[in-house]
């Protein structure tokens, strides 16, 4: 008799329960709290389903969302209205959550770890409603449960003869930040390297560069001879556009190597855009690699900054690839006009211009650049609506008496965006800072004087 109360009782319940979790949620729901009560932990276990059913049902007016990763993790993208408090600094800042000591709480990270050490501290200081989101931001990705992000990993491929992208967001990809942890000094001393360049020849089309550096003592020479082999002017009512196409040569006393860049600059009443590639020959006809940043900068200061990593899974020639970057724009474009969120539709306004842009390049490089329209075997590109007002003088210039740049990666990639014939300094000296070792290998430091805008790509590829 008993029993069949219980069923009856367990029943009922179940039916009340249903318009709010689903029958898988409550499962998983009586699994956490079993989980808890064995553990003896005063904090639950809560699957994404169950968090999302928690997030969206109406019911916890007073719901917090708990972020516990680093400042950049989360800068790549969150649940939305997420509060951001690093795990270890929470113990810190735990008076930020006073208020909410009473109501529920979810706290989250990236695969699960931290947000339980984040639960466990938040229980020791009497919180009573706590949620560990099992798996993290990750898993809640993985259901297909929407997040707050301006950055994406886009993989370019072909599917039945057809171009086909594949969109994500960047943090599935991330293994981790590219800065010093807070209130970590980057080496100094030891850490700076002493760059100097002198122009031997320049004329309107040709210049030849010494750059001198010196590590632990020892000078080291780089001849930098730089050529315009194309170069192009269109004057609108509206628009004023120019591009560049170099030949760079770049000799030692043990190597010599030669790349290419091309640079198209479209300057905006209200924006300017740019586009940055730079090209490794394999041959007179086929390129062995590509990296290029579009970079759309509108005039004033933007609201949020955007990162889009896109990689080639094909090779094609290099107007092709202009045109898949507009249409990559346009997709991404299409996602933040669709999310409902009035910042990030202003954002896929940039990315329509960016589409617009790049198919015009697409057309000048295979109708005016036939020459160097060459397929290139690997290909990687980046496309970003930068924050304006970066300074480019910190970067360099660092906090003054001779020490080095600030560690900072977002700084140094705005920095190589906006000028990227002059931010050799601070890419070398934020890789001894991110490397936290000094010399570093002769090659890859060739690597970084020449292709500085993309200086960490030649610390993977040196290996140093």
């Amino acid at each position: 008799m008993l029993k069949s109360k219980f069923l009856v009782v367990l029943f009922l319940s179940i039916i009340v329960l249903l318009p709010i979790f689903s029958i898988r949620d409550i499962v998983s729901f009586a699994a956490a709290e079993e989980q808890t009560q064995s553990a003896g932990t005063t904090f639950q276990n809560a699957t994404v389903g169950l968090a999302n059913s928690m997030i969206t049902n109406g019911s916890f007016p007073d719901l917090v969302l708990l972020d516990v990763r680093f400042q950049c993790e989360y800068n790549m993208g969150h649940l939305n209205d997420a509060i951001l408090i690093p795990y270890d600094e929470l113990e810190t800042k735990i008076d930020e959550l006073e208020e909410h000591k009473n109501h529920e709480i979810i706290v989250y990270c990236r695969s699960g770890f931290r947000s339980q050490i984040a639960c466990e501290i938040l229980a020791e200081h009497n919180f009573t409603k706590i949620y560990n989101m099992l798996g993290g931001i990750l898993a809640w990705i993985d259901a297909d449960y929407s997040i707050w992000t301006t950055s994406h990993h886009v993989s370019v491929g072909i599917v039945n003869e057809e171009i086909s992208l594949q969109i994500e967001p960047l943090l599935l990809h991330q293994t981790g930040c590219f800065s010093c942890a807070p209130n970590q000094t980057c080496p100094s001393g030891n850490g700076y390297i002493n760059i100097t360049s002198i122009i031997l020849e320049q004329d309107e089309n040709h210049t030849v560069t010494l750059v001198t550096y010196e590590v632990n003592g020892t000078s080291f020479e780089v001849t930098i001879v730089k050529t315009v082999l194309w170069s192009y002017e269109e004057l609108t009512d509206n628009t004023n556009r120019t591009a560049r196409f170099i030949s760079t040569e770049v000799a030692t006393e043990n190597m010599s190597t030669q790349f290419y860049n091309l640079c198209y600059h479209a300057q905006h009443a209200e924006h300017n855009l740019t586009v940055y590639t730079d090209l490794s020959p394999l041959n007179s006809e086929t390129y062995n690699s590509s990296f290029t940043t579009m970079s759309y900068k509108p005039i004033g200061e933007p609201e949020v900054l955007s990162f889009e990593l896109v990689e080639f899974n094909l090779s094609i020639t290099l107007s092709k690839q202009y045109t898949i970057l507009g249409k990559v724009a346009k997709e991404i474009g299409k996602l933040y006009e669709k999310s409902g969120d009035t910042t990030l539709a202003q954002l896929a306004i940039a990315y329509y211009k960016m589409e617009n842009e790049a198919k015009n390049l697409a057309k000048l490089v295979e109708k005016q650049l036939t020459q160097h329209d060459n397929m290139t075997l690997t290909s990687l590109a980046i496309i970003r609506d930068p924050v304006g007002g970066c300074d480019i003088n910190p970067c360099l210039n660092g906090g003054g008496g001779g020490e080095p740049p600030p560690c900072d990666w977002e700084c140094l990639i705005d920095c190589a965006l906006q000028d990227p014939e002059s931010v050799a300094q601070c890419t070398v000296s934020c890789l001894a800072c991110l490397s936290g070792f000094i010399p570093l290998c002769v090659p890859c430091l060739i690597c970084i004087l020449v292709y500085s805008i993309v200086g960490y790509l030649c610390m993977q590829q040196c290996g140093c």
